[in-house]
Parts: C-alpha cells; structure tokens; sequence
C-alpha cells in the first residue's frame, strides 16, 4: 500500500497551503493599490469638475461688461454703493456667500471681488481702486464633500474705449 501512495503524482495538503500563503501575501496590497487607485481616480474627478465651475464662473465676469460685473456678478446687489452703508467695511473687497450651479451637483462656490490698482511688484485692493473703478480682481473658490476646495483667481477691467 505505502508503495501505491509514493507512485501518486500530485500535490500534498502542506504544498497547497503554501501555495495560497505565498499568493494571500502577494494579493492582499494589490488589493490596497486599486483602492488608492480608485481614490485618486475620483479626487481627480472632483478635481476637475470644480476647475470647469471655476473657470465658468470667470468666463462669466469676463464676458460681462464692467457695469455689470460690478452691479450684478455673482448676483444681483453684489457690490456695495459709493456711498458707504454701515455694514461695508470700505476695503473695497466684496465677497458672496455659498452659491450652486445646477451643472455641478455636490459643489459650492464663493465668489470674491477686489477692487485693485497694479503697482509695480504687486496687485493692490483699496479703496480708492474701488472709486476709480478700473480693474477688479475676481477669485472663485470651489468647495466639495470632504473639506476640499480649488481656487482660481483672474483680472477685470474697464475698456478705455
């Protein structure tokens, strides 16, 4: 009989759970590395969606007149008068609140003007740019489940035509 058993070809019960130990320990971080994978895949989704919101909502001011980018842009109102109320701190910065687009569910934008003079090494909100009402700075900040956000940044200014 034990000359039957050493005749067998095949594999030994201490052979195959060797086997599925060498390929558990090789499988299991591939397993990790198409779930990072996967993550990146999706943050560089979302990564892209809120550069097309961006960069929406800065063809928007520049393609609207400066009258109403100053008046009306991101919505209506969204520039304090000359005439200074009590709750305008005269820094000549306005920012919007929370706003959606319909085209980008899950993501938020805010909207940021400032009414800016180029010196020479630097861009420079004040006031007084407000009142000349040349050139304004326009930054769009893009906000997504899981705290992450992209923020672009672009220049407005009057025609001197």
């Amino acid at each position: 009989m034990t000359r039957r058993l050493r005749d067998e070809a095949g594999y030994s019960l201490v052979e195959v759970m060797v086997a599925i130990l060498i390929l558990s320990v090789a499988i299991i971080p591939m397993v990790g590395m198409f779930d990072a994978g996967l993550r990146a895949a999706v943050l560089g989704s979302n990564y892209d969606q809120a550069r097309a919101l961006a960069g929406k909502q800065i063809d928007v001011a520049k393609s609207r007149t400066w009258e109403d980018v100053r008046d009306n842009y991101p919505v209506s109102s969204s520039t304090p008068p000359l005439s200074t109320p009590p709750s305008y701190t005269g820094s000549g910065i306005w920012e919007s609140g929370d706003l959606t687009d319909a085209a980008f569910p899950g993501f938020t934008y805010r909207v940021r003007k400032e009414y800016v003079v180029v010196e020479t090494t630097s861009i420079q909100p004040s006031e007084a740019a407000r009142r000349l009402g040349n050139m304004m700075q326009v930054t769009v900040t893009v906000s997504w489940t899981g705290g992450k956000t992209y923020r672009t940044t672009a220049l407005v200014s009057r025609s001197r035509s």
